[in-house]
């Protein structure tokens, strides 16, 4: 994935609230509402989030991410990034993350510890019996599935 982050300095400068950011993935798909946030142990990305129904154990209001990386090593590089794009004063920052095959179903699957469903089908589907060769599947819909699976 290509990542493009950009940071938009908060105007009260006395808030916690330091920048808005925006992330945008592979100049297709743009993620709005992260903040960059001056805690007690220095600046930290929060994600874009809303106040839910839920009280917690303190009696405060529970707050739930609306969207959120599902790898520590993506969430810190995007925090880095929209550090950095912030002290730069705005500009946009880069980086890849990633490539397709290593987030492909199968391998996220395998990293779990489970097959993924595409391995489980391709098994079921070699077991039909009368079929002459196996089905070919494939998940960007190139080619499609012959015979009858039951």
């Amino acid at each position: 994935m290509y990542i493009s982050v950009k940071a938009f300095e908060n105007a009260d400068r006395d808030s916690a609230v330091k920048a808005n950011v925006n992330l945008t993935i592979d100049n297709a798909f743009v993620v709005k509402n992260l903040t960059i946030v001056q805690g007690r142990n220095g600046m930290f990305l929060n994600m874009p989030h809303h106040k839910s129904n839920e009280v917690g154990a303190d009696g405060k209001a529970v707050y739930k991410d609306d969207a959120f990386p599902l790898s520590k090593n993506l969430r810190d590089k995007m925090q880095e990034a929209a550090i950095e794009s912030y002290e730069r004063g705005g500009e946009e920052v880069h980086f890849e993350y990633g490539g397709r095959e290593k987030s492909s179903p199968e391998k996220e699957g395998a990293r779990r510890g489970k097959p993924s469903i595409l391995k489980i089908l391709q098994e079921k589907v070699e077991k039909i019996p009368g079929a002459d060769k196996p089905l070919k599947l494939s998940v960007e819909g190139g080619e499609r599935p012959t015979g009858e699976v039951r």
